[in-house]
């Protein structure tokens, strides 16, 4: 069985359907998996993205995982962001990659379950992602 990369699959996911302009980033650090809330930033090569991201959305809202994720366009530089919404709802304030934040706003335990709810969210969401462009995926096999 094929080893599962948890930290690159949904950027190779919407690599398929569309080339990501952005180069390929972990979605949380490899030397602590707990060192700042997963997360996936990333562009696509597109000169309009706009329905692409809308379709995007919609199926990340349809995922029923252990989090509710959403996309979020960043204005400032035409980027998105991938990412669990009870990370988002809290202001980070450029605290964003700083652990202690995290654990001073939820408590060790539950931000470390947060954390681990999310990373076992990350392969399912790709393959749901996958299932909604069975024409990329599917074709060939």
């Amino acid at each position: 069985m094929e080893e599962i990369d948890i930290n690159t699959i949904i950027f190779e996911t919407l690599n398929k359907i569309s080339p990501i302009r952005t180069a390929p980033v972990s979605m949380f650090p490899l030397d602590d998996a707990y060192g700042h809330p997963p997360f996936l930033r990333f562009g696509f090569s597109l000169a309009d993205e706009a329905e692409l991201i809308t379709i995007l959305k919609n199926i990340i809202n349809e995922f029923e995982g252990n989090l509710e994720w959403l996309i979020r366009k960043r204005p400032e530089n035409k980027n998105c962001i991938l990412i669990p919404v009870i990370f988002e709802e809290v202001p980070s304030e450029g605290q964003f990659y700083k652990k202690n934040f995290w654990i001073q706003q939820f408590g060790e335990e539950i931000y470390k379950k947060y954390v681990d709810f999310a990373l076992e969210d990350i392969p399912k969401l790709a393959e749901h992602i996958k299932k909604r462009f069975p024409e990329i995926f599917y074709s060939n096999q």
